[in-house]
Order: C-alpha cells, then sequence, then structure tokens
C-alpha cells in the first residue's frame, strides 16, 4: 500500500520535550538545597576571574534578601549587555565552558558546563535581578521569576553602581526554609568545605555579611577554604589517567579533632561526593576508602555529574577509568595507612610508659625497703636515679620498646660508638605510580641530631619529588663545622652519613645542611646538632622496667621474667579497660605491685592478691558503664 513503510526503513524521529518550560521547572526543582545554589553563584564568578565575592543578606521587616556581588569579567563580557542577558535567558542548558578539555577545566578551575546554575535561585527565594555592566558601559538587568516562563531584559539606573565592571545578583523573597542555612557563619562555613579547591586556586576573597533590619552591619564571616586536621600521607599527589586528565590525590591521617572515613570527591574543585565510599554503582566502599582513619580528598575534572543537583557521578567511561586509577592507587594509600597505625601505636606504647612513670613516681622514696626489679636506666625504665628519656640514643634493653626510625638511624651503644656506628642503610623505594619527577623537598633524620664529644650516629636523608614520592638524589653534606665529621661508617649507603662530634669540640651550636639534586631540581634542608655533656646512661640499675605488651590467650594478667614485665593484652579486663586511658593506668598500677610482690619472695600471697585485683578490675568496668 502507498505511504506503508517496510521493516527495513525505520522512521527516525527527533526528541524534543512537550512543553520546554516544563523541563526548565524539573531541572530547577532538583537543586533542593540552598547553600549548594549559592555555591553554584559563587563558582560562577570565580569560573568569571573574580578576585573579590561578597555575599549579603539583608532584612525588611518578614522579608528577607541576599545579594552575590563580584568583580569578574562578567557574563559574557564581549557582547553588548542587553545581548549578552537576552542570550542567558533563551539558552539555558548550553554554557561555553561544556567545549573545555578536562585538561582546561582543571587548570582553569572551571567547574559549570550545563548552563542552568542561575536556576538554582528557585532553592533560595522567589525572585531574583541580574545586574551587569562591563568597561564602564550601561547597566542592563536580567528579571526572573521562580516558576514564570517569561523574563524581563530592561536597562538600570546609571546610579546603581560606580564600578566599570561588575555582576550583581540580588535574590529577594527569601523562602523561609532557607534562612537558617543561610545564616552568615553557616554559609561561609559551607562554601569553604564545597569550593576548597578553587578557593585555593583561584585566591579569590569571599565574604559573607549580615545585616539587621535597621540596615547595620551585624556580623562578617569570612570563607577560609577548608584545611584537612592530620598527616597528609606520603602517596603519590598525581595519577595520570591516560586521554583524560590527571586525578589530584590530597589524602590525611584524620587528627585527634578531624572526622576520618570521609574521603571526598571533587570535580574541577566543587564537591560532588561527600563520602568516595557512598558513591553508587561505583564499587568504592571498602578499603582503603572507606578507612575510618583517612581523610582528604580525590580531583578528577573529567567526570560527567547530574546537571541538576550537580552531586553525585554519572557512570559512565570517565568514571570507570577513575575508578581504575583509584585501584592502581589503593594498594600504596594502605601501605601508608598501615606504616602510620604502626607508628600510632608505638606512640601509644610510650604515652602509656611516661603515664606510668609519672604515677609511680617516688615509689623508692615512699617504700625505701622495696625491692625493685633489676633493669637498665636510660635503657627501658625509671631507673633509681630518674626517668629515662624515651628517646635517648642507646640500644634498647628488656622491655623497652623498639626506637622509631628517627632513633633507630644508627643510635650510639655508649663510649665506644665512635668505632661501631655505621650508616643507615638505604631504604628500598616504595612503589611508583609516576616516574621520577624533580626533588622537591628533602628531611633529614632524624631531627635535631643529638651528639655528644666523641659521639657519633647515623642521619639519613629522604628526598621527595614535585609529586610527593620518594626519590633517589645526589646529595652534597655540608656541616657548619670541622668537628663535626661525616663519613659512611663503612656501610655503602648513598642517602646517608655518620655524624661524628670531635673530641675536642666545646662549642654547642652546630648544623648539618644537605642539598639534594635530582631531575633537574635542587632542594636543600639544615637541621640543628644539639651537644650533650657525654653519651646516653647504659648502667645498670633498679628500677621499673617498661611494660611489654603480649597478646596471649592465657588467663594470666601479667609476669615478671626476669627484668622483663609482660602484661597480657588480650586479659578480658585488659581489653576492658583499655578504651579509659586513666582506668588503664590505675590496672597497671595494680599489676605492677601484684608482680613486684610475688616476685620479691610472696608467691603465696598470689591468690589473694589476684581476687584483690578481679574486685579493682570489676570496680573500673563498672564505673566505666555508669554515666556521670
Amino acid at each position: 500500500m502507498a505511504g506503508r513503510r517496510s521493516g527495513k526503513d525505520p522512521a527516525r524521529v527527533r526528541l524534543q520535550p512537550a512543553d520546554a518550560f516544563d523541563l526548565i521547572r524539573w531541572l530547577a526543582r532538583s537543586q533542593s538545597d540552598p547553600r549548594k545554589a549559592v555555591a553554584e553563584l559563587v563558582q560562577n564568578a570565580i569560573d568569571a576571574g573574580a578576585r573579590t565575592i561578597t555575599l549579603e543578606r539583608r532584612r525588611r521587616g518578614r522579608r528577607a534578601s541576599l545579594v552575590v556581588r563580584d568583580d569578574g569579567e562578567g557574563i559574557r563580557p564581549t557582547e553588548e549587555r542587553e545581548a549578552a542577558l537576552r542570550y542567558l535567558a533563551t539558552h539555558i542548558g548550553r554554557s561555553h565552558k561544556r567545549n573545555l578539555s578536562p585538561a582546561e577545566r582543571h587548570q582553569q578551575i572551571v567547574a559549570g558546563q550545563y548552563g542552568i546554575g542561575l536556576l538554582g535561585f528557585w532553592s533560595i527565594g522567589h525572585r531574583m535581578e541580574i545586574r551587569s555592566r562591563v568597561g564602564a558601559g550601561a547597566v542592563w538587568l536580567l528579571r526572573l521569576v521562580e516558576d514564570e516562563p517569561r523574563a524581563e531584559v530592561v536597562p538600570g539606573p546609571p546610579s546603581i553602581d560606580a564600578a566599570p565592571t561588575f555582576t550583581e545578583l540580588v535574590i529577594t523573597e527569601l523562602h523561609p526554609a532557607a534562612l537558617r542555612p543561610l545564616a552568615a557563619r553557616r554559609l561561609a562555613e559551607y562554601l569553604g568545605s564545597e569550593l576548597r579547591g578553587p578557593l585555593l586556586a583561584s585566591g579569590a576573597a569571599v565574604e559573607v555579611r549580615e545585616y539587621d533590619t535597621r540596615g547595620q552591619l551585624a556580623e562578617r564571616a569570612p570563607v577560609t577554604p577548608r584545611r584537612f586536621d592530620g598527616v597528609r600521607l606520603d602517596v603519590p599527589a598525581g595519577v595520570a589517567v591516560p586521554g583524560l586528565a590527571t586525578l589530584q590525590v590530597e589524602l590525611y591521617l584524620a587528627g585527634a579533632t578531624g572526622a576520618g572515613g570521609a574521603v571526598e570527591l571533587t570535580c574541577a574543585g566543587t564537591v560532588v561526593a561527600d563520602r568516595l565510599a557512598d558513591l553508587a554503582g561505583l564499587d568504592l566502599d571498602h578499603t582503603p576508602w572507606n578507612d575510618p582513619a583517612l581523610t582528604g580528598t580525590i580531583e578528577f575534572p573529567a567526570l560527567s555529574i547530574p546537571p541538576g543537583s550537580r552531586r553525585g557521578v554519572t557512570p559512565d567511561a570517565s568514571a570507570a577509568a577513575m575508578v581504575q586509577a583509584l585501584a592502581q592507587l589503593a594498594p600504596l594509600v594502605q601501605a601508608a595507612l598501615d606504616r602510620h597505625a604502626s607508628e600510632r601505636s608505638l606512640t601509644s606504647e610510650r604515652q602509656l610508659v611516661n603515664d606510668l612513670r609519672r604515677a609511680l613516681r617516688g615509689l623508692r622514696a615512699r617504700l625505701p625497703h622495696l625491692e625493685l626489679p633489676s633493669t637498665l636506666a636510660g635503657r627501658g625504665g625509671a631507673g633509681e636515679h630518674g626517668a629515662a628519656d624515651p628517646l635517648a640514643d642507646s640500644a634498647p634493653g628488656p622491655g623497652a620498646l623498639v626506637p622509631d626510625d628517627d632513633d633507630r638511624a644508627g643510635a650510639a651503644p655508649g663510649d665506644d660508638a665512635a668505632t661501631t656506628v655505621a650508616a643507615p642503610a638505604d631504604e628500598p623505594l616504595p612503589p611508583r605510580l609516576l616516574p621520577p619527577g624533580p626533588a622537591h623537598h628533602v628531611r633529614l633524620s632524624p631531627d635535631p641530631v643529638r651528639l655528644w664529644p666523641g659521639g657519633a650516629r647515623g642521619v639519613r636523608a629522604l628526598v621527595h619529588d614535585v609529586h610527593g614520592q620518594r626519590i633517589d638524589a645526589a646529595l652534597t653534606w655540608l656541616p657548619s663545622s670541622p668537628l663535626l665529621e661525616l663519613d659512611d661508617g663503612g656501610a655503602p649507603a648513598r642517602m646517608s652519613r655518620v655524624a661524628r662530634l670531635a673530641d675536642a669540640a666545646a662549642d654547642r651550636r652546630y648544623q648539618l645542611t644537605v642539598i639534594a639534586e635530582a631531575g633537574g631540581g635542587s632542594t636543600s634542608t639544615t637541621v640543628d646538632v644539639e651537644v650533650a655533656d657525654g653519651p646516653p646512661a647504659g648502667a645498670p640499675g633498679a628500677g621499673i622496667p617498661e611494660p611489654v605488651l603480649v597478646e596471649d590467650g592465657g588467663s594470666w594478667r601479667s609476669r615478671m621474667l626476669g627484668a622483663t614485665w609482660q602484661v597480657n593484652i588480650a586479659h578480658p579486663d585488659y581489653r576492658a579497660l583499655a578504651v579509659e586511658p586513666r582506668a588503664r593506668l590505675r590496672y597497671l598500677v595494680a599489676l605492677f605491685a601484684k608482680d613486684l610482690t610475688v616476685a620479691r619472695g610472696h608467691p603465696g600471697h598470689e591468690p589473694i592478691i589476684e581476687q584483690v585485683l578481679e574486685i579493682i578490675a570489676l570496680g573500673e568496668r563498672n564505673l566505666l558503664r555508669t554515666p556521670r
């Protein structure tokens, strides 16, 4: 029959909305967070090169308004103001920023690409007026009304502002639900977190001001880019994603006041996910990304994000490439977390030792008849001549804690150290995701270097490139005095030396400088050399040995084995009390009293003392459960 199409000749139609404004309405309503909508307006100002951005919240009776003003280049700055504002109103969903490559978007810190950010004002207030001037020309206004399909483009009064170039957005009739979130201090804190990347990269000064009903300035809240609390992890700062952009990495071990388990994901500096692990469909809810000790940000400008809410990630090829890059990075992040966990455990044990020493201070003077166990003063015990320095340059004795890297580097054992100390061996370089870059910074370990006339110890240089990766480098060592000598101590180490102080050294002020050169980059650092009167003490004496924490499934609590005092951290009472430092400390004091009594010839008292300990531990556990 005429006009009938065969199955091999399908009809082609172009998709189009039944009602264009219905589509605009849905886009506008998809942004329900007024803070995020304000962040979009500030981001637009940063994209336009603004150096100063002010946000003012004002009240007149029951009505409130928000004014966002910036000194950027303006909306479509090469066009006449009337034409530029008319284009803005009639081309919703189109933006010149969409044509930028991921690399250009990252370089320019440009986040927008959909041309719908202005629609977010619907979640803030009922009306918005955009005021624009470029190059001292005429001021023009674009007036928009929530849920209204028509807008007005009209000339503005010449007295509206004296600045030759400015953009001002005035949102009036703020919605009641937006008033509390947009309070000055709350909004400033939110913007500092949400726009951290663009603020740091652009250097723009942003301030939120609150005015009272009389028009008087009531509060000023500068927007400060969020600073992560904690120690930055020694992992690559960037991972190249072929054909797209570089994945930027800034990760931290959460500090005491920081919230861990929240690695943010940003696109061109704007937060699109508060927790990387929560992104649906990307399978990132696993270690290390959900580790409660990890915080920081992952930046990837090549992502596709929902245009309305600008939250979440479209699971496309760019997202898959990001996930693959994160999989390469994950082992390095986990290794860094493991290293810090080990260091934290060591620090916790040191703190425990120091607390125990303080708790038992004056024991010998108060009970002079008490026979204390044999230990090594200065090697892990609080001897009769005073508490030992936990960082003393001495080999660990029975029950002593293992020194950290700074103190393990060639620690001297005594008077003959000058002839026995060797340079620390070169540590193997960690795996790298990027080729070694130019030398960027160098650190000396230990810092400071502790020496005495005739003494020696090892010193190690740690060099990192511009990506934060540890690298090999050519080193030049520069002591501040001929009395401070350097050699390799007979060990073939490239990155370390043995520092020796001449017997005749009298001056107490020395410094050691190292210059590192690699990949065309050069960097240096200087550390102080602290001079002591003599080598650290190492003579045996009587005192309080450090507890050696042992995880044993047995029922024993603690015991003395020669000069070693062992504490079973697997015992239920220890586990229960370890959550509260002071309760744990009191428990350890009771254990020491028990073991000291038993070890000094009163083993028959052990069952009675064990009952006393059970009562003490029960009381402590009950007190922990009882709120004050």
